[in-house]
């Protein structure tokens, strides 16, 4: 009887947190509906950026399409810290989150929203970067390894981003402490990332032990980032 009792409270408790994270979400993507003022202030930012690079390497496209794989990452890194500065400023300004931590919410479940919600925000920006890469560097960007280790690398990255925005979002110089902390932070994901999405821009595509290594560390980041998340969010949060 106790034993049914107990089954009964997790379940319960799993579908109250599973209830919180897609609360969060649904939230933010309303939010994002109405305002526009994450994605549009993203893909403005890459697609401004790409084009410049394009047209400063139009003499030499083949040095563009060498470093085409570093400019990708160097993108997204850059325009998913203006989404995850922009996002929880929102918060701030909205008072959303005070809200939140009123609300008897779980802690983690705030986290994993934010993380699905940004994540989300980033992947929408990624897929109009590919094609961006597609047609001005003609990369095989749509290869389906190449789409897996842009996915995880994302995850990683808003895992590790939410939680040094949420520290640095009271803060006065948050604008400038976010990348100072965050992108250090990020350079043991982006480094294998970027060399496994490399080594699938050539014709002949790699064998998988060549690229098995870069894309385990990726997963191991991303496991890592998600696990300081939701042991440590509620410390971050109510600090």
């Amino acid at each position: 009887m106790n034993e049914q009792v107990t089954n009964q409270k997790k379940t319960s408790e799993s579908r109250e947190f599973i209830t919180a994270v897609f609360s969060v979400v649904w939230k933010d993507l309303r939010i994002e509906r109405h305002t526009r003022q994450t994605v549009s202030v993203m893909v403005m930012f890459s697609v401004v950026t790409v084009i410049m690079f394009n047209f400063a390497l139009e003499s030499n496209l083949d040095a563009a399409r060498n470093v085409s794989t570093g400019l990708l990452w160097a993108t997204i890194l850059l325009a998913g810290t203006l989404g995850l500065n922009r996002s929880m400023a929102l918060e701030q300004e909205n008072q959303t989150m005070d809200a939140l931590l009123i609300a008897p919410v779980p802690r983690n479940a705030i986290y994993l929203g934010k993380v699905i919600s940004i994540t989300l925000f980033t992947l929408a920006l990624e897929l109009i970067l590919i094609m961006l890469f597609i047609i001005f560097f003609n990369k095989p960007m749509w290869r389906p390894m190449v789409l897996l280790i842009l996915v995880l690398g994302t995850i990683g990255y808003i895992a590790a981003g939410v939680i040094v925005t949420s520290m640095t979002i009271q803060t006065r110089s948050k604008e400038v402490l976010l990348p100072v902390l965050l992108l250090p932070l990020a350079l043991p994901l982006v480094l294998p990332a970027s060399m496994g999405v490399a080594a699938y821009m050539f014709p002949q595509q790699p064998v998988w032990s060549e690229v098995q290594s870069a894309i385990f560390i990726v997963i191991i980041y991303d496991i890592l980032m998600l696990t300081a998340g939701f042991l440590t969010y509620r410390f971050v949060v109510e600090s």
